[in-house]
């Protein structure tokens, strides 16, 4: 091994601690309860959203959960914990790392009926949207259905082995497992067309379609604008949802651009080359880089639905709000609850006046104060 292995080792490991090890928890473990809190939004009928539309929402936000979990114990245990690492890492990743890309799957689909939804809502409304039928279960069961086909496979391409390792301090010995391929991830056919076609399916294909569904429905809200010289309430909806829809496809860009970049730059190799002939430092370091943006991208549902939708972001506050009435029920005297309920029923009373005075609430809306692969040319375990 010569020095520049040496400090390329040295890199990645730094590299991979910062981002995988304190980067990533800090984002996940938010990220898991913010997408557990949008499930529970999604289900209050003050959203006001289709009921297909928001089911799909709801099956985003349990992918990304799973998903979170999933990458969580991947790659942020194996940093924090030697014992996790050594002994219940290897033994839970072939399991763990099928479902994550499963939940992966379920997660950048969804994203992509969430859009095929709002296009047939807004650009094809006469039309009749066949997988959008039993309240979105249609494509709910879809999703479901292509996500384990397609990635059951994995299942079979890892298996655990036992190494005998020999403690010379105490002058004994431990079986420790390990993460192997298996035959049928060795074959270089398999390997050749799983690379390539995956790059399609998970990259290529999902990107290029939600953008493209995107720009229309973009260019159809801003025609019907043109044609209507007031706006409707369900037009201010369709807007809300719109805006709400292009921050999840925009997140999802730049949350799986570096992993479709990896993807792409492995299978020129793989049809020119017929193997991984190069493997730089800097496809480490990216793929380490797109853990952490799949897990931002997983993360940012809670924040995209409070910042683009009114309604999301009334009845969060509401659940805020009836939080902290209840602490201040259980804190101050039944005068003192009296009068600070008073006043805060005052301002946001208020506020909701001045915001329906400058147009940026639709008049149906009432205000009340209590209511986002496995490569192992580079790792085994790379999603």
């Amino acid at each position: 091994m010569n020095v520049s292995e040496v400090d390329e080792g040295e890199v990645k490991e730094v590299y991979g601690f910062w981002l995988e090890g304190v980067l990533l928890p800090f984002i996940s473990l938010p990220g898991i309860l913010g997408n557990i809190a949008c499930v529970f939004v999604l289900n209050n009928k003050s959203v006001d959203l289709k009921q297909s539309f928001s089911n799909i929402l709801k099956c985003l936000s349990i992918f990304d959960v799973i998903f979170l979990v999933g990458v969580t114990c991947l790659y942020t245990l194996p940093q924090l914990s030697t014992q996790y690492k050594t002994y219940f890492g290897p033994l839970a990743t072939p399991a763990v790392l099928p479902i994550t890309q499963i939940a992966l799957t379920g997660s950048v689909y969804s994203v992509v009926a969430v859009a095929v939804e709002r296009y047939f809502n807004i650009c094809k409304p006469f039309n009749r949207n066949r997988a959008g039928a039993f309240d979105g279960f249609g494509y709910i069961t879809g999703i479901l259905l292509f996500a384990v086909i397609y990635n059951i496979v994995k299942f079979f391409e890892l298996r655990i082995e036992f190494e005998t390792r020999v403690d010379n301090s105490t002058n004994t010995s431990a079986n420790v497992p390990e993460v192997a391929f298996t035959d049928l991830r060795k074959n270089p056919i398999y390997a050749n067309v799983y690379i390539v076609f995956n790059t399609l399916v998970m990259g290529v294909l999902p990107l290029s379609l939600v953008w493209f569904l995107n720009w229309r429905i973009i260019v159809a809200m801003k025609q019907a604008t043109r044609r209507h010289n007031n706006i409707s309430s369900l037009q201010r909806r369709d807007r809300a949802m719109t805006a709400l829809l292009s921050g999840v496809v925009i997140v999802l860009l730049i949350g799986h651009t570096p992993k479709t970049i990896i993807n792409i730059y492995e299978s020129y190799q793989m049809i020119v080359y017929g193997k991984m002939k190069y493997k730089p430092i800097w496809g480490d370091l990216m793929i380490k880089m797109s853990h952490l943006l799949l897990t931002l991208s997983s993360a940012l549902n809670i924040i995209i639905y409070s910042y683009k939708d009114f309604k999301f972001r009334a009845v969060v506050a509401s659940a805020c709000s009836c939080t902290t009435n209840t602490r201040i029920t259980n804190k101050f005297p039944n005068g003192v609850e009296s009068q600070i309920m008073t006043a805060v029923t005052h301002v946001d009373r208020t506020e909701a006046q001045t915001l329906h005075t400058n147009h940026q609430i639709t008049p149906d809306i009432q205000v009340q104060p209590e209511q986002r692969l496995l490569r192992p040319q580079y790792h085994t375990t790379s999603l």
